[in-house]
């Protein structure tokens, strides 16, 4: 019988629920946009059809270039993959090896453990602020000299906590020069504590910083599988160098296009706006109740509370959320008003 890496069975996937159950109706637990894309989006996808007995350009040229023409950097700066945890994926796998080490915060995305798993890399897990933010400081002291990838996570999933530009340059500075940082911005369109752009000009600052960004939530594409990384040029052509041949396919690649053009980035404004100030209402309505919560810059809420309780409040409204019981409680998504009113009175 094959033998598996010991770190695949860590791996295994536990499901939310109980196998052939039928979930809630509103899906508020995975952080999706509550919109299907943009129509002009949806439009390109669909005349990319036509061509998908093509393969997609292999070196997503024209991707790129609409991509760092809304940012404003320079194309060779950019790598696109299959929805960014491809390249946190990538990422390990540019700098680690058996020996090595990677520093993320904890609780966070899971991904940075499975990455640094595959990799062969020895996990330094650190504890977040009491805010539900990045501790940097602890961060930093958790590098080594064998640490080779440091992952942030800002806004952190699942807790929604922020960590301001200024801060995160103030770490930087000290941070090894040969220690890879990832910074994770899965949910900086969400953010209004500063500018989206006040991190890309770290860039410029550290050739040791990658910034990943994803069509995911911001123009609601989770079913597409887009993400895109910005960093020095060459960081960016290790991993266009590295990834998985046209791993970006044809529809995915259209939809890239299409969601930087100016029509498409204002209608993702134009709902990201509407995310944000439903967040701000939820977030009212549980302090006034005095409901116990973390204050989020994100399209999420984690709601402190046994997580078992919780679940079953949400499901009796028809709310499905997802449970974090050894964090001490449950995440909800920021949906449309109506779905954002079920999950407050399972709360209220």
């Amino acid at each position: 019988m094959i033998e598996f890496r010991s770190v695949i069975d860590e791996m295994l996937a536990t499901p939310n629920r109980p196998a052939g159950a039928t979930p809630p109706p509103i899906r508020l637990s995975q952080n999706e946009m509550p919109w299907r894309p943009a129509d002009v989006i949806v439009d390109a996808m669909v005349a990319a059809v036509d061509n998908a007995h093509r393969y997609p350009d292999y070196h997503r040229a024209a991707a790129r270039r609409a991509i760092a023409d809304s940012i404003g950097v320079d194309a060779d700066r950019i790598a696109i993959d299959n929805g960014s945890g491809s390249l946190l994926h990538g990422a390990a796998r540019l700098v680690c090896e058996p020996g090595a080490d990677g520093v993320y915060c904890w609780p966070s995305f899971e991904a940075y453990v499975a990455a640094l798993g595959l990799a062969g890399a020895h996990r330094t897990p650190v504890g977040l602020a009491a805010d539900g933010a990045m501790d940097l400081p602890a961060m930093l002291a958790a590098i080594g000299e064998d640490t080779r990838i440091v992952y942030l996570c800002n806004p952190n999933n699942p807790t929604g906590g922020f960590v301001a530009a200024a801060e995160i340059r103030a770490f930087l500075a000290q941070v090894p020069a040969n220690v890879l940082v990832v910074l994770d911005e899965a949910y900086r369109e969400f953010v209004t504590a500063e500018p989206v752009e006040a991190t890309t000009v770290l860039l410029d600052e550290f050739e040791n910083l990658i910034i990943l960004r994803t069509l995911s939530k911001s123009h609601g594409l989770a079913g597409v599988r887009a993400g895109y990384a910005v960093s020095s040029p060459r960081i960016a052509e290790a991993l266009r160098r590295t990834s998985v041949g046209f791993a970006l396919n044809s529809l995915a690649e259209a939809a890239v296009i299409a969601a930087f053009g100016a029509e498409a980035q204002a209608i993702a404004d134009e709902r990201i706006a509407i995310i944000v100030a439903e967040r701000e209402r939820m977030q009212a309505a549980l302090t006034d109740a005095g409901v116990s919560f973390l204050p989020s810059q994100s399209n999420f809420i984690f709601i402190h509370g046994d997580a078992g309780e919780l679940m079953g409040r949400f499901a009796d409204q028809g709310v499905l959320a997802r449970p974090f019981p050894q964090s001490g409680g449950v995440r909800v998504t920021v949906g449309l008003p109506s779905e954002n009113d079920a999950a407050l009175a399972a709360l209220l």
